[in-house]
């Protein structure tokens, strides 16, 4: 029967030992990372790209600046009603869930106007969703972002639904890497820790219930939460996957132009998209 060396000083050079292999490890992994994206982006440049291709990512792009200029004269040209809007406070204020789709043109570069804007709702990554409380002049900022999202009235069913598959958090406590790490909101407490003493929100169904009822604690629950990442509507290679994308596609076609004005269109059964995302 071997027996266990409990002497200190061995136990603390095993321990030092295990410390720098970790470490070492960890410095071998982030430099294997950066290799490989050094080759990725170096094929990236050297694939060859035809010119019918680079024509059309032109075309794209002078549109979608044509789209913006045509939005930034449109709100210039009435600024006046938009300010009356805000003040008196009549508009319908509301509850959308907004879902971030790929985008209809592969090489189409998205200006900076809306890319800033995409940032601020934190849909920058494709297939995640955030909720927002829209009224009129959100409205008129979501213009911006038209072809890249789709919107609609979430029930409190599918509501729910988002809240035990999708809802996650950013946690305080920091990783080997320093950084904040990535957990699943699916437990009471973690509400509790976060707002029982200031907002005396207790469980996750306060969380829905305030956000349903568009409380004054909307953003602040919302800056808390982190987007809610989806799932493709159809997944698979196969010959049932590709008649279903055939199927949902011919189903859910959008009309793309952006010659004028790409007008900003509310999904009436969002609902069904959540549950094929979900």
């Amino acid at each position: 029967m071997a027996v266990l060396n409990s002497n200190p000083e061995i136990l603390l050079r095993k321990r030092k030992n295990a410390d720098r292999k970790r470490l070492e490890k960890q410095e071998q992994a982030r430099e294997k990372l950066a290799k490989q994206k050094a080759l990725k982006k170096k094929a990236a440049q050297a694939k060859f790209i035809r010119a019918e291709t680079l024509v059309s990512n032109f075309k794209s792009n002078e549109l979608e600046a044509k789209r913006i200029k045509n939005i930034n004269k449109k709100h210039a040209a009435a600024p006046a009603e938009a300010e009356a809007i805000s003040q008196t406070g009549t508009d319908n204020t509301k509850l959308l869930f907004l879902i971030r789709v790929p985008l209809h043109t592969k090489g189409l570069k998205i200006p900076n106007k809306a890319k800033k804007l995409l940032t601020v709702l934190k849909l920058t990554q494709v297939n995640t969703g955030v909720f927002i409380k829209a009224n009129e002049s959100t409205f008129e900022l979501l213009s911006y972002i038209a072809p890249y999202i789709i919107i609609g009235q979430p029930s409190l069913n599918s509501i729910r639904k988002l809240f035990q598959k999708r809802a996650c958090i950013l946690s305080s406590e920091l990783d080997d890497e320093n950084e904040s790490k990535i957990i699943k909101l699916d437990n009471n407490q973690l509400v509790e820790d976060k707002f029982g003493d200031d907002l005396g929100l207790i469980c996750i169904e306060d969380i829905i219930h305030e956000l349903t009822s568009l409380s004054d604690n909307f953003t602040t629950i919302t800056s808390w939460l982190l987007p809610f990442k989806l799932n493709p509507p159809v997944n698979g290679w196969g010959p049932q996957a590709k008649l279903a994308k055939l199927i949902y596609k011919s189903e859910n076609t959008t009309t793309i132009s952006l010659s004028r004005d790409f007008k900003l269109q509310e999904v009436e059964d969002i609902d069904t998209i959540i549950d094929q995302q979900n």
